[in-house]
């Protein structure tokens, strides 16, 4: 009797088996079909969702020319939803994504105290210093840990106090790499007084003495005066001294050497 049950529930088991194997593969083909359906469906939606960002983009690109009177060189999504940020050389603004308002200012990260704006600029200002051999006046640190470039203006009074400071950079490990900035422009005195100073025959130390106030012979030459003054313009430079790090941070005005040694120490921990 347990005989018989036992192959009858095996015989059932096998059956069972049978139905469900073939109920399985039933339910695989529909399954199946259902996936392709649904990927069918997600692909045209992400084509859609490309296609409508693309379009937007476009309009943003729109707006801005029209305000600008030029194309961005780049557009992204800022940190806040639905702004979009626009930048064009070292000028950075915002966009709401309709389109109906532009936001020019710096956006800052309240929990980090990170300005945003300021970060953005920087690799287009890295970029700006080293794709092209700008001739700087160089007054190199001898056991060298950082690079500064510094735009400076001869008849700067910040300049002067900033100069007086390089010996002690030098002492510090800091190299300065001086890129010439006429505040009062091109063909001004300033700028005839500084290409006197780069063409010298040593303009290391006629820099120095044009910023001590004694005389510089008057001299012209080829030289990278007028392109360092449109260099700086690019790279958002609009005063004296004014101070580019390795990694393209701008630092606007005159700083200790002390305090510009911390900063630059504080910068080499963050990165």
């Amino acid at each position: 009797m347990n005989k018989t049950l036992q192959t009858i529930s095996i015989v059932t088991l096998f059956v069972s088996g049978v139905l469900i194997s073939n109920l399985t593969l039933a339910d695989q083909e529909k399954q199946t079909k259902a996936i392709a359906l649904v990927s069918a469906s997600s692909a045209a939606d992400t084509q859609n969702a490309v296609a409508d960002k693309a379009e937007m983009l476009k309009n943003l690109t729109d707006r801005y020319r029209a305000v600008f009177n030029s194309a961005p060189d780049e557009i992204i999504e800022s940190r806040i939803p639905n702004v979009y940020q626009l930048r064009q050389g070292t000028r950075v603004v915002y966009i709401s994504a309709d389109g109906k308002y532009f936001l020019k200012g710096d956006m800052i990260d309240a929990e980090t105290r990170e300005n945003l704006t300021e970060v953005a600029k920087r690799s287009v200002r890295k970029e700006m210093l080293h794709k092209q051999d700008n001739k700087p006046i160089v007054f190199k640190a001898k056991d060298e840990k950082y690079v500064l470039n510094v735009f400076t203006d001869i008849d700067c009074p910040y300049c002067v106090k900033l100069h007086r400071e390089v010996p002690a950079l030098n002492e510090k490990g800091i190299t300065i790499k001086y890129l010439m900035f006429p505040r009062a422009g091109i063909a001004s005195a300033s700028y005839k007084k500084t290409v006197s100073v780069w063409c010298a025959d040593d303009n290391r130390q006629a820099l120095t003495d044009a910023k001590e106030r004694k005389t510089v012979d008057t001299r012209t030459c080829e030289n990278p005066v007028t392109a360092q003054y449109f260099l700086g313009q690019e790279a958002g430079v609009t005063g004296t001294p004014a101070l580019i790090t390795s990694s393209g941070r701008l630092i606007p005005g005159y700083m200790p050497a002390e305090k510009l040694l911390a900063m630059l120490n504080s910068e080499t921990v963050k990165h």
